[in-house]
């Protein structure tokens, strides 16, 4: 991490960049800035520097943290996530100054060391800095995928997430399964109870109030997903999955990925899982509960429901202890700036098809937090293609997008100035 970091301040110093190190509290951010002339619009670039670990190590072809070059795809942990795409737009900013262009944007990065881990200093971050070194009239962020090779796009949306866990416990210590079974309440059982209460047969998350501040997307947002071919036999071949799930099938398949709130288990633990048998009623069971958000639900509304409605169904005979883990806000982009109709341009320039808009199942922290404190669009645009092993192994990033990134954004720069 603290190679990383001297290298990005080391690089952007030999660029003309001037550095300063933002405190995070488990890994620090690097800010850098170019500044042509403060009557000149400001761009402000969000990446990251950290990545997911690289396990299992046994499943990569080749080492992990030596990008290694095959075919036309470069090979190491962070090549799409995030380290390629942010050095898309560095070797953007390289170019342009090498070849003494006379640029018209006054631009800034911020580089953080913390995404993969929710971003835990952000909004600290974004307090103390928002009206002065990170102010902007853009952002924009490549930390997201294209559809399918060849097909650009501009992201829209970002789901958010509420992360929780539930314990429960009946007493002490485990308990005889049959000298006390059938009079004492199981906290596995009624953990099992309460999970199958938390979602309807048709999918819909059963907690009331769950779904009472969603704003829908428009008509002309939803026709431009529906342009996107990603099929049923698609996703099941993309996730090495068995089939695809029955819920909310009222909904196409991109709405549910991008437009829906859902509510998963992410993991369930309690009682006796060891080898041979130990006949209990163990004394705690738990789960952890993630939940994804679609713009305008308030996570801590949501939390609030959550807690209600799990108290309201379980028995008065066990204890519960609930813990919110991490939060996250979801995001819209304000579509309608004609920002958009620059990226537009410069994509379909350069990849030689139109552009569509498409959302992000996923969260990024930074981006809601900056855009609420900063009121300015971001525009999302990703250069990575599904399918490209992001925090897995062998992950890896078309060097044909790298180099077309590269062109979209020096055009689009360009745009930008003039308009």
């Amino acid at each position: 991490m603290e190679k990383a970091r001297l290298y990005l301040v080391d690089l952007f110093q030999s660029m003309g960049f001037k550095t300063k190190i933002l405190k995070g509290k488990k890994h620090d951010a690097v800010f850098a800035q170019y500044t042509v002339h403060r009557s000149l619009p400001t761009v402000l670039i969000y990446g990251h520097y950290d990545v997911q670990p690289p396990d299992p190590l046994n499943e990569w072809n080749t080492p992990p943290f030596e990008p290694t070059v095959k075919g036309k795809e470069l090979y190491g942990r962070g090549t799409t996530d995030n380290k390629g795409q942010i050095m898309i737009h560095i070797m953007t900013l390289k170019k342009l100054l090498e070849k003494n262009e006379k640029l018209q944007v006054n631009f800034k990065f911020i580089i953080e060391g913390e995404e993969e881990i929710g971003s835990p200093s952000i909004t600290d971050i974004v307090r103390k800095y928002s009206k002065d070194l990170l102010n902007c009239d853009y952002m924009i962020v490549s930390d997201t995928e294209i559809p399918e090779k060849g097909q650009p796009s501009i992201d829209i949306s970002l789901r958010g997430l509420l992360y929780t866990e539930v314990q429960i416990e009946s007493g002490k210590h485990d308990l005889h399964s049959g000298q006390y079974g059938g009079a004492i309440d199981n906290p596995a059982n009624v953990l099992a109870n309460i999970i199958a209460k938390l979602k309807e047969s048709s999918g819909k998350v059963a907690i009331p109030h769950f779904y009472d501040d969603i704003v829908p997307f428009s008509p002309k947002e939803l026709k431009d997903f529906n342009k996107i071919n990603i099929t049923k036999d698609i996703l099941i071949k993309e996730a090495d999955v068995y089939g695809i799930s029955n819920d909310e099938t009222k909904y196409s398949l991109l709405e549910r990925l991008w437009t829906r709130p859902t509510l998963d288990v992410n993991g369930i633990w309690g009682g006796y899982a060891g080898e041979g048998s130990k006949t209990i009623i163990p004394a705690k069971a738990g789960a952890k509960i993630s939940m994804r958000l679609v713009p305008n639900q308030n996570s801590d509304k949501i939390y609030g429901h959550f807690v209600s409605f799990i108290n309201k169904i379980a028995p008065k005979t066990v204890k519960i202890k609930f813990i919110r883990h991490a939060d996250c806000l979801p995001y819209k982009a304000p579509t309608d700036n004609k920002v958009f109709n620059l990226m537009k341009q410069s994509l379909k320039k350069h990849f030689g098809k139109e552009p569509v808009f498409k959302g992000v199942g996923g969260s990024i922290g930074f981006v809601p937090i900056m855009a609420k404190a900063l009121k300015v669009p971001v525009i999302m645009v990703g250069f990575d293609y599904s399918g490209s092993n992001i925090h897995a192994p062998n992950e890896h990033f078309s060097l044909s997008n790298y180099y077309k990134g590269i062109e979209v954004m020096t055009d689009f720069y360009a745009n930008l100035a003039k308009s």
